[in-house]
């Protein structure tokens, strides 16, 4: 049963764009048709288009300038050439699919970069904070990354990020990007040194002439069939980051970081495991040590790459699984450059077994699953109980108060990989007896920052990180250049002041003041 063996598993932890796709020569772009339209707006003759010839289109509203009034006479032209005339430029591309056209800009970005990009070679930084444009409000989550090659890095939870680059990057541009803003393209070499960008929100809904009524059971189907085409069908070698922290009440008690690789199986291979190792790892020493409750949790980044349900065909997607939830298609919206689904899903009343509720992304034309949230619900957590927790002091009362995940892929080379993944857990810990009242929340992000097709089929066992391991227990001091020329999650305002208490150099501080006290 996967739900429950990821929630068991996860419950030992406390967890957890650029488009290189080439142009599909469909015949729908080589149809011939005509064309006449004299001061006429772009959505205005893409619609006679439609109403000609049953040719329907979806794209980004913020794509088109519709205040713009073209003319053209277009006689027994493809209709790609016929677009092509419409959207002057090389930043547009079109792919066709039966008699749907998707136009999207060429140049969104993945935040994926190519193996040995930044090692052992000069580089630069950018970095800055990005806020919402009319509330001022810090965006989370926001990809930066370069239009021309796979290369990027997340804002944290303060909006902050810090890009390093190849030297010779500086001359390409960056992209800005989240669901529901306005895309921002710059030259990486004209980004000034923490600079403050302010997205502008936009309606994330596409224009669609002609959406086609489809149901959720053909939908899924459709996931399930093109797995094999839309993800990895051989190995692949992922290099990511990866950062755990652990706070009581609203004091953190635990910072663990690392860069590992990630040796994923192919995803048609069911029965074979991903493997994680770890490349360089250091942990904080704990601001004050665990109290009243002696708990450890396992598996950390082994665990968290579980979380891809493409992989683990979590509930949700499994069909024999499907009577326990109620499914809905919300809207049809853009989201990293393609037009998707949005599904909400629910357990449904009396469901017997721990189930999520969320929503998720699938593609409109290929089917490929790009993004999901998922939480257990009152239920699922009734049901789970007391399984969160490996050990507990007597007398004590330990009840989870929320599970909660996501997940995320990009493309790369006309596949979805793994991007990031994030999950957030909070226990509730009361003892009558010591006067215990308080709150353990973990927080667990995984980054993948390099993806690589590889022969490699197994790691060495010793290397290995398996889901019996205790992150927490991996030691290194808090060094400013721990991490070199890596590409890393920033860390929020919060963090970087426990950092800053972890700091050898914090320690050595506080000695001297200690000692040139009168």
């Amino acid at each position: 049963m996967p739900a429950l063996r990821i929630v068991l598993v996860f419950c030992t932890l406390l967890l957890p764009l650029l488009m290189q796709g080439q142009q599909q020569r469909d015949s729908v772009l080589n149809r011939v048709i005509t064309v006449n339209a004299s001061n006429l707006p772009v959505t205005v003759i893409l619609d006679k288009i439609t109403s000609g010839y049953g040719i329907f289109f979806s794209y980004d509203a913020l794509l088109i300038d519709n205040e713009q009034r073209i003319t053209l006479q277009a006689e027994n032209l493809t209709v790609e050439e016929v677009l092509r005339e419409l959207f002057r430029g090389d930043q547009y591309r079109f792919l066709g699919k039966n008699n749907h056209i998707i136009i999207s800009d060429r140049e969104e970005g993945t935040a994926i970069h190519p193996r040995d990009t930044l090692k052992n070679k000069p580089y630069f930084e950018i970095s800055g904070k990005i806020r919402d444009q009319e509330t001022g409000e810090a965006l989370s989550y926001v990809s930066i990354s370069l239009a021309d090659r796979p290369v990027g890095t997340i804002s944290n939870a303060d909006g902050n990020f810090l890009l390093k680059l190849p030297l010779e990057d500086k001359r390409d541009t960056v992209i800005v990007s989240t669901v529901g803003y306005a895309r921002m393209k710059k030259l990486a070499g004209e980004f000034r040194k923490e600079e403050v960008i302010d997205l502008q929100p936009v309606s994330v809904k596409i224009r669609e002439i002609k959406v086609k009524a489809v149901s959720v059971t053909e939908i899924l189907g459709n996931f399930r069939e093109k797995i094999r085409e839309n993800y990895a069908s051989g190995n692949q070698l992922l290099t990511g980051f990866y950062r755990e922290t652990l706070k009581q009440d609203e004091e953190y008690i635990n910072v663990s970081e690392a860069v590992l690789e990630i040796l994923k199986a192919p995803y048609d291979a069911i029965s074979r495991n991903d493997k994680v190792h770890l490349l360089k790892a250091r942990k904080s020493p704990e601001v004050r040590p665990f109290h009243w409750v002696n708990f450890k949790l396992q598996g950390g980044p082994r665990t968290i790459i579980m979380l891809d349900v493409v992989k683990t065909m979590e509930t949700f997607l499994d069909p024999g699984f499907a009577d326990y939830y109620h499914y809905s298609v919300q809207q049809v919206i853009w989201y990293k450059n393609h037009p998707v689904y949005v599904i909400r899903f629910r357990p449904v009343k009396g469901a017997n077994i721990p189930c999520f509720e969320g929503e998720m992304y699938i593609e409109k034309e290929s089917y490929a699953l790009l993004y999901a949230r998922f939480a257990l619900d009152d239920a699922g957590l009734e049901l789970t109980g007391q399984s969160f927790i490996i050990k507990k002091p007597g007398g004590f009362r330990v009840k989870p108060l929320f599970v909660r995940y996501q997940i995320d892929f990009s493309e790369f080379e006309g596949l979805w990989h793994l991007h990031t993944a994030h999950a957030s857990i909070a226990f509730k810990v009361r003892s009558r007896n010591d006067r215990v009242n308080s709150v353990f929340h973990s927080v667990s992000d995984l980054l993948v920052t390099e993806v690589d097709q590889t022969d490699l089929k197994r790691f060495p066992v010793k290397d290995l990180f398996s889901v019996n391991d205790i992150f927490a227990e991996f030691t290194q001091d808090y060094d400013e250049d721990f991490w070199e020329n890596y590409n890393i999650i920033e860390p929020d305002e919060d963090l970087q002041l426990a950092i800053r208490r972890f700091s050898p150099s914090a320690d050595r501080n506080k000695e001297m003041n200690e000692q040139i006290k009168p």
